[in-house]
């Protein structure tokens, strides 16, 4: 009989204890504050010391504590989750800056197809508007021309997650060999890695004034030109954000 009770008392006790594992020790504060955790030190009507999940030791004032209440803890605390998430993405606010690669097809009957690398750095207002300014250097495929764009940048990401869809448009001035007004502007999507950084692949139109002058001589006659051409382009465009 004696046996009997012990083995009783032992499964009661391992019986507590999981039950124990399975719920949380709610303190909400009269300020509004509310700490989940194990309360592993009390002093009546004095004062409390919770452990909380993350390890911390929390002391509260009996006097600040409205109530004390037991919740029941899931094997996975997916409010936690959600809020991890979110703190993750939520780092995007201050310096940012990109660096692009890529090829622009002309579409204007001029020849004037050309690799682009660009850069771009200013400021991430928050998770969606970024505005900044940048360079780039244009290398014409079908001639041996080479264009600096000088250019306002500005961008926004549509939603705030792992893989956000985007738009851009940069607006400025080239210089170089092709001079006149540059616009681009693109959709595409970033695939967020680590901390700020970020991949991002873009469908891009290109427009690039380009206004060519300069002088002649024919039979002893001297004669100058002046040329506005308008060049069009769309290309693909792979990028990286930090």
């Amino acid at each position: 009989m004696r046996k009997l009770l012990l083995l009783l008392t032992l499964l009661l006790s391992i019986s507590t204890y999981v039950a124990a594992q399975n719920y949380t020790e709610v303190v909400y504060l009269k300020n509004g504050s509310v700490i989940k955790g194990v309360i592993i030190e009390q002093v009546p009507n004095v004062s409390l010391k919770i452990k909380t999940g993350d390890g911390s030791l929390i002391i509260c004032q009996m006097n600040d504590v409205e109530k004390i209440i037991k919740e029941e803890r899931y094997t996975r605390d997916y409010r936690t989750d959600i809020d991890n998430r979110k703190a993750a993405r939520n780092t995007l606010k201050g310096y940012k800056g990109f660096v692009d690669f890529g090829y622009i097809v002309d579409l204007s009957d001029y020849d004037a197809n050309k690799v682009e690398i660009s850069t771009s750095h200013g400021y991430q207002f928050n998770n969606y508007f970024y505005l900044g300014g940048g360079v780039a250097a244009d290398f014409y495929t079908d001639a041996d021309l080479i264009a600096v764009p000088i250019f306002v940048d500005f961008r926004a990401n549509f939603i705030n997650k792992k893989v956000t869809p985007f738009a851009d448009i940069k607006t400025g001035y080239s210089v170089g060999d092709v001079e006149g007004a540059y616009v681009s502007t693109g959709i595409g999507v970033r695939f967020s890695l680590k901390g700020k950084k970020a991949i991002n692949l873009k469908l891009e139109y290109n427009y690039q004034q380009h206004n060519d002058h300069g002088d002649y001589s024919y039979n002893n006659n001297y004669y100058s030109y002046d040329y506005d051409y308008d060049l069009e382009g769309l290309g693909f465009k792979v990028g990286f954000e930090f």
